[in-house]
C-alpha cells in the first residue's frame, strides 16, 4: 500500500492514459456519481415539501433514479479496485465492513426507488418510512465512504 502511495505521488497529474488505466483509478471517480445524485435527491425531495413544489419532487425521484442506474459501474469498479490495489487481499476487516456497507447502501438505494415509484404511480407523497429509509441509507453511505477512505489511503487511521 505505501508503495502505491509512493507511486501515486510521482505520476504526471496530467497523463490521461496512466490516469485511465490505472487499474484502482476508476472506483473513486465513478462512486462520487450514485453518491452525489442520492444526495441531490434527497435534497430536492425535502425543497419539495418544505416549499410545496411537486416539480422539485420529480426532479428528485429522477436523481434516485440516476444513482440507482450508476450503482452497478460503482460495485464494478469497486471490485476492480479490490483486485488490483488491494491484490485481492482477504476480506476481512475495514475491507469487509466496507463491502458490507456498500451492497447495504446498494440495496436501500434500489428499495427507495421502488418506494418512490409506487408512491409516484400513486400520486402522494412519500411517507415517513420513505424518509426513515433515507436516514438509514445517508448514514450508512457515509460509513461507506469512510471506510473506503481508510483503505485508499486518503484517510490515514
Amino acid at each position: 500500500m505505501k508503495l502505491f502511495l509512493a507511486h501515486a505521488h510521482s505520476l504526471n497529474p496530467f497523463d490521461l492514459k496512466a490516469a485511465l488505466l490505472a487499474g484502482h483509478a476508476q472506483h473513486p471517480v465513478l462512486i462520487h456519481f450514485p453518491i452525489g445524485l442520492f444526495i441531490a435527491s434527497v435534497v430536492f425531495d425535502l425543497v419539495a415539501v418544505w416549499r410545496k413544489q411537486p416539480i422539485l419532487a420529480t426532479v428528485g425521484y429522477y436523481n434516485l433514479l440516476g444513482a440507482a442506474l450508476t450503482i452497478p459501474f460503482a460495485i464494478a469498479t469497486g471490485l476492480g479496485a479490490w483486485q488490483w490495489q488491494l491484490e485481492g487481499a482477504a476480506i476481512k476487516g475495514n475491507l469487509r465492513l466496507h463491502m458490507i456497507c456498500a451492497l447495504t447502501s446498494a440495496l436501500l438505494i434500489f428499495f427507495l426507488c421502488w418506494m418512490r415509484l409506487r408512491v409516484r404511480t400513486k400520486g402522494i407523497s412519500p411517507g415517513i418510512g420513505y424518509w426513515t429509509v433515507t436516514l438509514i441509507a445517508l448514514l450508512t453511505i457515509t460509513l461507506t465512504g469512510h471506510l473506503g477512505g481508510i483503505l485508499s489511503g486518503v484517510e490515514m487511521s
